[in-house]
C-alpha cells in the first residue's frame, strides 16, 4: 500500500499553471542543454545547444501526438471495420481500405513546430496528411525551424491556409465540403498559453474545423481558449481530445475549459525530476492508475474485525434510503463489520434492505429531551449521543450525516456528538448543513464553522458538494481555476480534509496539498450518490488508510465504478445502487 507522499511525478503528477509551465520549460532546456553536444554558435538570440535541448523535448512531443492520432484512427477505423497494424510508434500501412487522412493545422511558434513532428512522423508510417500553416515559411524560429527542416527533408509541404470564401447559401450546397476525404484534424495552431482575441486568420481556421465537423485531436490546448483569463473565446475549438504535454494544466479539467478539451490525457516529457520539484505548485492530478497501489492490504488470516469496523449515523424518517445507500457501500468496500446506527421509525425498511450489518435502533435507550416523541421516533437527537459513544468505541470510523435531516434535535445532536469523537469521521451531507448553522452571520473560512470544525480532535474528511461548501465557508470562486487554493486554506485552517464533490473533485488535505480527481459523468449527479462516496471513505478508513488516502482512493473507486455504471447502464438509467454493483469491478476484483 503506497501513501500519496510516496509516489513519484510521473505517478502523481503535478498539476502546473501556464506560467509554471513555460518555467520549467525553460528550466529544463537549459539544463539538458549541458547533455548535449556542447557549441556556443548563436542561432536567433539562443545557443545551438539550447535549441538542440529544446527541439528533442519537442521531438518528444510530436511523438506522443502520434501516438495519440494513432489510437484515434484505429479507434474509427475498428467502428468501421478497418485497423492500421504496428506498434504506435511506427505503424506500417492500414489492414483493408487505404488509411484515412489527417490535416494538421500549424502556427508558426513551438506549437505548430510539435505539429510538424507529428506530419513528418504521419508521412514516414505512410498516412497521408495536409498540413495547414498560418504561419509563412520563414516565421518558423528555432526549434520549430528545425522541425519544418526535418518536415521538408521527409518530402513534407506546407499548404498556406487561406479562409473559406463567403458564399451564399446556394453556391455552399454546390460546393464540395471543404475538408472533405478528412478523417481527423490536429489542432496545433497556438497551444498553451495564447491569450486575448484570435486575429482573423485563426478565427476563420477554427469556424472552418467546426463546419468541417470532423473529430479534432488538440495539442497542449485547443485553438481559442484563453489560457489567461481561464475561458473558452468565441470562436473556440471543441476537441473531441487534447494531449497535454509534460504535465497537466488545470483548465483541461475545469467547467470552463473541459468542454473545450474534451478527454484530456498527458504526454510526459524527459524533464529532470529535480528540476520539476523546482516547480511544483502542491497541485496533483489523481487518476485512476493509482487505485492499484492505494488498497490497503487484506489480512487473509484476519477475521472480520482484522479487515476493520465501521459504523454509520444514517438515515431518518424521510430519508432512510441514503442510510442504506451508504452502509451496502461501505460493505462492498472491504470493511469487516459494517455497524448502522439510525431511528426507530427507518428500522423496517432498513431490515428488510439489508442482511449484513448490525443494527442499532437508536430509540432503544433514547431519553424524553427529544422535541416530540415523534422525533425521537423519526430523527437522531442528542438523546441518541451516549448510544453512539458506546458503539463507537469498537469502531475504526464513523460515518454522520446521509439522510439524518434537518430538524433542530438533530443539529444539536450534531453539534454535540462530533467533538466526542474519538476514531476518524466522515461528515457528510445533513451532519454538515448541521455545522453550517454555527455561522451566525455569513459563511467565511473563518466563521464559526470552521472554527468549530478546528476544534474537534479527531481526524476528519468533509465531503460537501458546492452548494453544502458554500453554506460553511462562503461563496465559491467565479472560475474553478481558483478553487484549489480555497480548499488548500481551508484544509490548513481547519485541521481537516476536505473533499469538495463535483466535476472535477478537488481533496484538499491540512499540509496544503491539493488532489485534483479529473471527473465528469451526468450519471453520478443523482441523488444518493454522495451516500456512496461516504460508505466507501468510512470502509477505507476503517482499515486503516489515513483521511487523506482515504479520500483521494475513495473519489478515485466511486468515480471509476461511475464510468463502468454509466458504460453498462447509460448516464439516463444508472442509479447509485447500481454504481454500488460496480465496486468490485473498480476494486479490480
Amino acid at each position: 500500500m503506497k501513501l500519496l507522499d510516496q509516489f513519484s511525478f510521473t505517478e502523481l503528477m503535478p498539476v502546473l499553471s501556464t506560467e509554471g509551465m513555460r518555467a520549467l520549460d525553460k528550466a529544463a532546456k537549459e539544463a539538458l542543454a549541458k547533455d548535449v553536444r556542447q557549441t556556443d554558435a548563436p542561432i536567433e538570440g539562443e545557443t545551438r545547444v539550447t535549441i538542440e535541448a529544446g527541439y528533442e523535448l519537442m521531438k518528444q512531443a510530436g511523438a506522443a501526438l502520434f501516438k495519440k492520432v494513432i489510437e484515434v484512427l484505429n479507434r474509427d477505423a475498428v467502428c468501421r471495420g478497418d485497423a492500421y497494424c504496428g506498434t504506435g510508434d511506427a505503424p506500417e500501412t492500414q489492414i483493408g481500405n487505404a488509411p484515412r487522412s489527417v490535416a494538421v493545422f500549424v502556427g508558426g511558434g513551438n506549437n505548430g513546430g510539435d505539429g510538424l513532428v507529428l506530419a513528418k512522423l504521419l508521412i514516414e508510417a505512410g498516412i497521408p496528411c495536409t498540413t495547414y500553416s498560418l504561419a509563412a515559411a520563414e516565421k518558423f524560429q528555432n526549434e520549430a525551424k528545425m522541425a519544418l527542416d526535418d518536415f521538408a527533408q521527409a518530402g513534407g509541404r506546407l499548404t498556406m491556409y487561406s479562409p473559406t470564401e463567403v458564399a451564399t447559401q446556394a453556391e455552399t450546397a454546390q460546393r464540395a465540403p471543404r475538408f472533405a476525404g478528412i478523417t481527423l484534424a490536429v489542432d496545433c495552431m497556438l497551444g498553451n498559453g495564447a491569450h486575448g482575441e484570435l486575429r482573423e486568420t485563426f478565427a476563420a481556421a477554427v469556424r472552418d474545423i467546426a463546419a468541417s465537423n470532423i473529430p479534432v485531436v488538440a495539442a497542449d490546448a485547443p485553438t481559442g481558449y484563453d489560457s489567461a483569463e481561464h475561458g473558452r473565446r468565441e470562436p473556440c475549438i471543441h476537441a473531441l481530445e487534447s494531449l497535454l504535454f509534460g504535465f497537466p494544466r488545470l483548465d483541461a479539467y475545469t467547467r470552463e475549459g473541459g468542454p473545450a478539451f474534451g478527454e484530456a490525457s498527458v504526454a510526459p516529457l524527459g524533464y529532470p525530476a529535480g528540476i520539476v520539484a523546482q516547480f511544483s505548485e502542491n497541485t496533483f492530478l489523481a487518476t485512476k492508475t493509482l487505485i492499484p497501489q492505494m488498497l490497503p492490504e487484506r489480512d487473509d488470516w484476519g477475521d472480520k474485525r482484522k479487515q476493520g469496523c465501521a459504523m454509520i449515523v444514517a438515515g431518518s424518517g424521510d430519508m432512510p434510503g441514503a442510510a442504506a445507500l451508504c452502509t451496502q457501500a461501505a460493505l462492498r468496500s472491504g470493511a469487516g463489520l459494517v455497524t448502522l446506527a439510525s431511528p426507530d421509525a427507518t428500522m423496517p425498511v432498513l431490515q428488510a434492505k439489508l442482511s449484513e450489518p448490525v443494527f442499532v435502533n437508536l430509540q432503544d435507550m433514547a431519553g424524553q429531551d427529544g422535541d416530540t416523541v415523534d422525533d425521537r421516533a423519526t430523527a437522531l437527537s442528542p438523546a441518541h449521543i451516549p448510544q453512539i459513544l458506546e458503539k463507537a468505541k469498537h469502531n475504526q470510523a464513523l460515518a454522520i450525516g446521509p439522510g439524518i435531516g434537518c430538524a433542530e434535535c438533530t443539529r444539536d445532536a450534531v453539534i454535540d456528538l462530533l467533538p466526542q469523537i474519538k476514531c476518524p469521521a466522515v461528515i457528510d451531507a445533513d451532519a454538515l448543513n448541521a455545522i453550517a448553522t454555527l455561522n451566525k452571520t455569513s459563511a467565511s473560512p473563518t466563521s464559526g464553522a470552521s472554527s468549530f470544525l478546528f476544534g474537534i480532535p479527531s481526524e476528519a474528511i468533509l465531503t460537501p458538494h458546492r452548494r453544502e461548501f458554500e453554506r460553511l465557508f462562503g461563496a465559491l470562486p467565479a472560475n474553478d481555476i481558483d478553487i484549489p487554493k480555497l480548499v488548500r486554506d481551508i484544509a490548513r485552517n481547519t485541521k481537516k480534509v476536505i473533499l469538495l464533490k463535483g466535476a472535477p473533485t478537488f481533496v484538499g488535505i491540512p499540509d496544503g496539498r491539493v488532489f485534483v480527481i479529473p471527473a465528469h459523468n451526468s450519471g453520478l449527479a443523482k441523488g444518493g450518490s454522495g451516500d456512496v462516496l461516504t460508505g466507501i471513505i468510512t470502509a477505507l478508513l476503517a482499515q486503516g488508510l489515513a483521511a487523506p488516502e482515504a479520500a483521494v482512493l475513495g473519489a478515485l473507486l466511486h468515480q471509476k465504478a461511475g464510468r463502468i455504471a454509466r458504460k453498462k447502464m447509460g448516464a439516463f438509467s444508472m442509479l447509485p445502487s447500481d454504481v454500488i454493483e460496480m465496486l468490485p469491478a473498480a476494486f479490480g476484483c
